[in-house]
């Protein structure tokens, strides 16, 4: 009883892998490498309903998202969002570890945007 107990389980190990390597396999296959089109950020103001920053190429955009369609806002200048993202990265700006860090970060960021 012993000796076959141990055979159905190698059997399981055996197939869960082979299961785990075709997964990973196809995932790589199947999935699209990072395209033109990158979604940075997404602020929800409601049920399918928000505004989001996208970079197309070297364009970056804001858009109104909602149950009607999408919207361009605006065009946004790249060297202040490429700033921002740098300020809002984990352990980018002075050095901020901690999500609040970065919170404090972007508010100062943003300040500083506002002043000039």
């Amino acid at each position: 009883m012993g000796l076959e107990l141990v055979k159905v389980f190698a059997a399981l190990l055996v197939t869960l892998a082979a299961v785990y390597l075709m997964l990973r396999f196809f995932k790589q296959k199947m999935l699209p490498k990072k395209g033109m089109i990158e979604m940075l950020h997404y602020q929800s103001f409601g049920p399918k309903r928000g505004i989001a920053v996208i970079k197309i190429l070297n364009n970056y955009m804001a858009v109104g998202i909602a149950d009607e369609g999408i919207s361009l806002l605006g065009k946004l200048n790249p060297a202040e969002i490429e700033e921002w993202r740098k300020a809002s990265a984990p352990g980018g700006g002075e050095g901020s570890k901690t999500e609040d860090d970065n919170q404090k970060m972007k508010l100062k960021w943003l300040r500083t945007k506002r002043e000039k």
